[in-house]
């Protein structure tokens, strides 16, 4: 009789043994899962990170062809600009005018090979991008190395004559980091520029092709 006993001891241990199981496959399921959302995280993260790049390069290339209509294009309608001590605000106002009006006229913005003496520290050199994790907004800074000009201020003969040839500029070398924050349009999902700083490192009066440059005060 004893021996047709069921054998509780037994069935509880395989009962718990199957609970176990069933437990460790559900944490490692929750595992993968969590894993496989940080990985798509960090995908998602990194092709951010290569919109934004792509943006900056895109801006500067329009820079340096003198496309300021769509380098405007390319700001927030708040966005505000600090360049040489100025704050330029809102895209159609004061945006608009810094690029369309300033640096067209003073030939400022084309890229530039540092001036000899006065390169930039080579831990400012590298860019860095940084998005949030709602991936709505992003900072970045990023080097530059351009020219600067402003027109010539003075009625001669001379620099009126130069100004109808396209001249009368005063032109030198300007070096530095732009910090970057960046917003995701509500309309149509694209990255554009909110906040641009000039952050000037070093500045001095040199043209490309000359083999120095002389210092020159802020």
């Amino acid at each position: 009789m004893d021996a047709q006993k069921p054998d509780k001891t037994r069935r509880s241990f395989f009962w718990k043994l199957g609970a176990g199981a069933l437990a460790a496959t559900a944490a490692l399921a929750r595992s993968e899962s969590g894993d496989s959302e940080n990985l798509s995280r960090q995908v998602a993260q990194l092709e951010e990170e290569k919109a934004l790049r792509k943006l900056h390069r895109d801006f500067e290339q329009a820079l340096d062809d003198g496309r300021y209509e769509e380098v405007v294009a390319m700001f927030a309608d708040d966005a505000e600009v600090l360049f040489d001590g100025g704050v330029f605000a809102s895209r159609t106002d004061g945006v608009n005018r810094l690029y369309r009006d300033r640096f067209r006229a003073g030939k400022s913005g084309k890229r530039m090979e540092p001036a000899p003496g006065f390169e930039v520290a080579a831990d400012q050199q590298q860019d860095r991008v940084e998005v949030s994790a709602d991936r709505l907004s992003a900072t970045a800074v990023f080097p530059y190395s351009i020219q600067v000009g402003m027109p010539i201020e003075s009625e001669s003969s001379l620099v009126s004559m130069a100004r109808l040839h396209g001249e009368g500029v005063r032109t030198w070398w300007e070096g530095g980091v732009y910090n970057v924050t960046y917003g995701r349009d509500a309309v149509d999902g694209r990255w554009k520029i909110r906040r641009l700083e000039y952050e000037t490192l070093s500045r001095a009066d040199y043209r490309p092709g000359r083999s120095y440059a002389r210092p020159l005060s802020a």
